[in-house]
């Protein structure tokens, strides 16, 4: 593992002890990002979406616990191993964190290989469990289906949201993989702050690629949809230089191999539910919103299609 440029988030108000962390996995080939106090770790854990964190239980304005609670509050932050660093060795301690799904605690006397050793073991079993995809964080095919089957097995009304971005690998050839990667994390985080905003217990999850979905409760459906084209549509001219942004378009060489102008970022959305017809299995939702998905598509720029058939 010592080649792999795994990201890591180090929070300590303390300079000394947090540059000596600095040092040790930037000396391994870790790419490692800094906090001095626990919101400024909330703040960069979410912006960044590092593959461990490690935290210093007391921090200024949100202590180590705090950071944890908020940050497991998000679908993405649920499989990120998350250590607290400590001189408190109470079992009191230990069991309160494990009430808070933190994986592991190192005591401030740990030398420099039994932190490196404890780090990359948690790193290999998490990447064993995931099935997140490696650059969102977000869930991936095995857990949305497991999802969407509990909400068939449950009897409750619920919706399944399917995201789809337009004109994407359009967007990476003109741009970039790497202004892509931009767009889909902050897409990803639009989808998780929109169905957040009207169902606390929303689930998210990335297909792969550009494709998103969320199950939220069916009342909840139309707002999250409208709001992520909302969101969508404020966002997407900083991802443009200003000559596109201007134009309101950017060129790229389309399917034929020609070039052709394609407008700027937008979203198909279709809406899968059992409101007006029972859903019976994933492969049915799966088709449903698929096909409302290829009639969204076809509008061009953002659009909902809401399932509106009851049979």
């Amino acid at each position: 593992m010592e080649q792999i440029a795994f990201d890591i988030l180090i929070a300590d108000d303390n300079e000394v002890i947090l540059k000596s962390l600095n040092e040790i996995f930037t000396k391994i080939g870790f790419n490692v990002v800094t906090a001095k106090n626990g919101q400024q770790a909330v703040d960069l854990a979410l912006h960044q979406h590092p593959d461990l964190i490690m935290l210093d239980y007391h921090m200024p304005e949100k202590n180590g616990f705090d950071v944890v609670e908020e940050l497991r509050r998000y679908p993405s932050f649920t499989n990120i191993p998350i250590i607290i660093l400590t001189s408190d060795t109470s079992k009191e301690l230990k069991l309160q964190g494990l009430s808070r799904d933190i994986d592991d605690f190192i005591t401030m006397s740990a030398d420099e290989d039994e932190i490196v050793a404890r780090v990359k073991l948690l790193i290999k079993r998490s990447l064993q469990r995931i099935d997140s995809n490696p650059l969102t964080k977000l869930p991936g095919n095995p857990s949305i289906q497991a999802r969407i089957e509990r909400e068939i097995n449950s009897g409750r009304k619920f919706a399944v949201i399917y995201a789809d971005l337009n004109n994407f690998k359009e967007y990476n050839d003109a741009y970039g993989f790497k202004s892509g990667d931009n767009i889909l994390l902050k897409t990803a985080d639009i989808i998780v702050k929109s169905a957040r905003k009207f169902d606390d217990e929303a689930f998210i999850g990335n297909i792969g690629g550009d494709d998103f979905v969320a199950v939220t409760k069916f009342e909840a459906a139309q707002n999250v949809a409208q709001e992520i084209v909302s969101e969508i549509s404020k966002n997407a001219p900083q991802f443009y230089n200003e000559a596109d942004k201007t134009k309101g378009s950017f060129t790229a060489v389309n399917r034929k191999g020609e070039k052709q102008d394609f407008p700027l970022l937008s979203i198909s959305i279709s809406v899968a539910h059992n409101n007006l017809k029972p859903l019976t299995s994933y492969a049915q939702v799966s088709y449903i919103a698929s096909e409302l998905k290829h009639f969204a598509k076809s509008w061009g720029g953002n659009y909902i299609a809401f399932d509106r058939r009851s049979r």
